[in-house]
């Protein structure tokens, strides 16, 4: 025992030691009431009664002996509760709320041992003390290595779970027998839409799948799912995602995506849709990787595509043929952007000069003018490819410099 510790609490302990069945059992107890997940099951209450007589065995080792604090380790049932939990999806906070439980109880039971003996307060106060600071110590310890253990089985079962899951989506995806067309755990018959969803190079490498993990629930919110979706990972950077919904609210989809992208398809339902939905997600991602970083592109639709998901067949085209469509409206300088905004805006309002000047707030003359100067610029009237030309803006307003001229410096 360290020079503080009270002889009454040491002499305590080494009497317990040599019989602690009805502390063990007193605090066992109080840890069954307070977690039913934990001991309703009678092989995890097993192996929790096993957890707490040795963590208590340990405890009362260092009060009796004065052995140090720093030498305890979890026992090795204690390892392996936590990984009965990962494996059956428990939280890890379920187990480290059952050692804080455990440890009051455990106090709370030597409190009232030592007030019942001759000790005076003064004593009682020191063995107070010093029973306080060992059990935090050694629980504050032991829930390190706990938690270590949990992870590292949490890890590698959802890795074993995601590669049986990920197989037999990809047989899906890929209209090869599949179970007659049916996906994990997840219904095909109703409306679903596919997502794509991952990180971009500002989140460290090793926090994008726990990123992508908790994204996955407010996705679902935004999208109004009653039912899980069916998630698998391809890669560690990168979620497909399933979600049961019939409609894409895209401005609550888009408030989730702090740190992280999402490409979507529309909702479809049945095996049709299943693959459908994906392969438009995964052309939008295409299209939004190959996007100027500083365009801001975190949600992408179909919608927003159009007739760009052709270019996700082979985004590196892009840039050729926009700059080939557009002549020198593709320059990346500020007069070629101002006279393909306004471009945009003409052809977008079936080319009424009333309309595009109301929208941006200039004089029809001034709108005339432009798309004038935008046809010199170009090299050929509107007329000439003209969807050609809208489908050219079309891109130019979603990957930015990525398909534009760079323009020297002056």
């Amino acid at each position: 025992m360290p020079p503080s510790a009270s002889d009454t609490l040491g002499h305590l302990a080494q009497r317990l030691l040599a019989d602690s069945t009805a502390l063990v059992a007193g605090v066992l107890e109080e840890i069954a009431v307070a977690l039913p997940e934990l001991a309703g099951d009678p092989r995890l209450r097993a192996v929790l009664a096993a957890t707490v007589q040795d963590t208590i065995r340990a405890g009362l080792d260092v009060l009796g002996s004065g052995a140090p604090v720093a030498g305890v380790r979890a026992p090795e049932v204690g390892l392996e509760l936590a990984r009965h939990l990962a494996q059956r999806g428990v939280p890890i906070s379920v187990m480290l709320r059952a050692y804080r439980l455990g440890q009051a109880a455990f106090q709370r039971e030597l409190i009232d041992l030592i007030a019942a003996t001759s000790a005076d307060a003064g004593e009682i106060a020191a063995a107070a003390r010093d029973l306080a600071s060992v059990t935090f110590s050694i629980v504050d310890a032991v829930s390190e290595e706990v938690v270590a253990a949990y992870q590292t089985e949490r890890d590698g079962w959802m890795r074993q779970r995601n590669t049986a899951r990920l197989a037999k989506v990809t047989a899906l995806l890929a209209s090869r027998p599949a179970d007659s067309d049916t996906a994990p755990g997840y219904d095909l018959a109703p409306p679903h839409v596919a997502a794509v969803l991952w990180c971009g190079p500002d989140v460290d490498e090793d926090a994008r799948p726990g990123r992508l993990e908790r994204l996955v629930p407010e996705v679902a919110a935004a999208l109004g799912c009653t039912r899980p979706p069916l998630v698998v990972a391809p890669d560690a950077s990168t979620l497909w995602g399933w979600f049961p919904a019939a409609s894409v609210p895209v401005d609550a989809v888009r408030a989730t995506l702090t740190g992280a992208f999402a490409a979507l398809g529309d909702p479809a339902p049945g095996p049709a849709g299943f693959r459908g939905s994906h392969r438009q997600a995964r052309q939008g991602q295409q299209i939004a990787v190959a996007a100027d970083p500083r365009s801001g592109l975190r949600l992408i639709t179909p919608a927003q595509l159009g007739p760009l998901a052709l270019l996700a067949l082979d985004p590196s085209t892009a840039a050729h043929w926009v700059q080939a469509a557009l002549g020198g409206l593709a320059d990346d300088d500020e007069p070629a952007a101002r006279l393909r905004e306004t471009l945009w805006v003409y052809l977008s309002t079936g080319s009424s000069l009333a309309a595009a000047a109301a929208e941006q707030h200039v004089h029809r003359n001034t709108i005339q003018y432009r798309v004038r100067r935008a046809e010199q610029v170009r090299g050929r009237p509107l007329s000439d490819g003209r969807i050609d030309v809208e489908v050219a803006l079309l891109a130019c307003r979603l990957l930015g410099s990525t398909v534009l001229r760079p323009v020297p410096d002056a």
